[in-house]
């Protein structure tokens, strides 16, 4: 009925290759669940954790009216990027030129303070800054005095500014191998300033272009009149009215310590975000990463008996930090959850659905079991669950982890689809 949610790399052209984030599912995924769920493409889909834009894309491409959140900004310009009709299609190379051309003959002074100069030299950074700065004049609203990264400046990005946002994102990480780790969501920080990238401005407007070219390649025609919505926002607090969504697609973060915000700290300098208090201030708020907030959640009897249970058997294991640090960050992540699913049913028509793909994980020896975590916060909502589907998958963090070997020498996990439906 569902097909392997897990996302397939290869294709170098289609819209799901644009950005390579690491979770997400397949677009042939939310056809499946879209046929399932609204079978006659009526009524409207929500994704609160959007990332790069499966749900809003595929959606859009059907002609099913969908909103997708997430509360960073570098993945709201990737989903709203893939919303860009094919009626564009060859205009995008001579406006890529256009940009290129407003770049070179801009007065872009880099800041001292500038993020981009963590990996890049002056001259490097700032042939990289006058490309966002001439996508922003050329077609954005925004004074490039404006911080691109907030809520409000998103609203003003068009999915014409970000593409060549996008684009020029996949041009920035292309300068970066050598500062690529084994852990797949990390670049790393030259240690000093000598080894800094120094790309020279010719060679980063040509490897924009190219980029340009090859992502024009992915562009397939879109559904007509279909209202697709992208914006920031948190999946505790969604900004939309009771009884307004008739059915959920989406992936939740996985409970195995992601650090996203990091995953794309490279792309929030793109954007100018400082690598300080904004940063850190967006690693806080991010589900499922390593940063435990001051403010902790107390366990509830409406997480399930299986939840708590999990929860005591962290803070009374004996390793190191399981007391001091893992318990809260566990108890942290199912908070944000339950806060999540309780949003959800807000939303949610009367027996309206909800297609969750959760993973499972291990905490040592001791298994993370997401699926049943969640089944019985949703059964304490008064959902009822339709099917559950599960699927054997070896593309989990731990493998990338010699330590965990220890604990778990075949170590897989297995991804879940869970189909609920709210009371009626």
């Amino acid at each position: 009925m569902f097909s392997n949610p897990k996302r397939i790399r290869g294709n170098t052209t289609c819209k799901e290759s644009w950005f390579d984030y690491y979770a997400g599912f397949s677009a042939a995924f939310v056809r499946d669940a879209v046929a399932q769920s609204l079978p006659d493409l009526q009524g409207h889909l929500l994704d609160p954790w959007n990332g790069s834009g499966t749900t809003t894309t595929t959606a859009h491409e059907l002609g099913v009216n969908s909103t997708g959140l997430d509360i960073n900004p570098v993945m709201a310009i990737v989903a709203r990027a893939k919303l860009l009709a094919s009626g564009v299609q060859e205009s995008l190379l001579p406006l890529g030129e256009d940009i290129v051309a407003k770049a070179r003959s801009s007065d872009c002074e880099l800041h001292p303070a500038d993020p981009l100069l963590v990996w890049f030299g002056p001259s490097g950074a700032n042939s990289i800054r006058a490309l966002e700065q001439a996508v922003r004049k050329l077609l954005t609203p925004l004074d490039v005095s404006v911080p691109i990264y907030s809520r409000d400046s998103i609203d003003a990005v068009s999915d014409l500014a970000a593409f060549f946002l996008v684009a020029l994102f996949r041009t920035t990480r292309s300068f970066l191998g050598r500062f690529r780790a084994s852990n797949p969501t990390w670049i790393k920080s030259p240690k000093t300033l000598k080894e800094r990238v120094r790309p020279c401005a010719t060679t980063t407007w040509k490897g924009f272009l190219q980029h340009v070219n090859t992502m024009r390649e992915g562009i397939v025609p879109v559904a007509p009149d279909t209202s697709t919505t992208i914006s920031l926002g948190s999946s505790e607090s969604l900004p939309l009215g009771s009884n307004s969504i008739r059915a959920v697609i989406a992936s939740p973060p996985y409970c195995t310590r992601i650090d996203y915000a990091v995953a794309t700290k490279l792309e929030l300098a793109v954007l100018g975000c400082p690598l300080q208090a904004d940063f850190e201030a967006l690693r806080r708020s991010m589900l499922g990463g390593p940063v435990v907030s001051p403010i902790q959640p107390q366990p509830d009897d409406c997480w399930g008996p299986a939840c708590l249970k999990f929860l005591k058997k962290v803070e009374s294991h004996p390793t190191k930090g399981s007391k001091g640090y893992y318990h809260k960050l566990f108890a942290q992540y199912y908070g944000s959850i339950h806060k999540s699913l309780t949003e959800i049913d807000r939303v949610l028509v009367a027996g309206g659905h909800c297609i969750l793909v959760v993973q499972d994980s291990h905490y040592k020896e001791v298994r993370v079991d997401v699926a049943r975590h969640i089944i019985e916060m949703a059964l304490n909502l008064d959902w009822v669950i339709e099917k559950r589907f599960d699927f054997e998958t070896r593309q989990v963090m731990a493998r990338l982890n010699p330590k965990a070997m220890k604990y778990r020498p075949n170590s897989g996990a297995t991804e879940s689809v869970l189909w609920f439906r709210t009371a009626s």
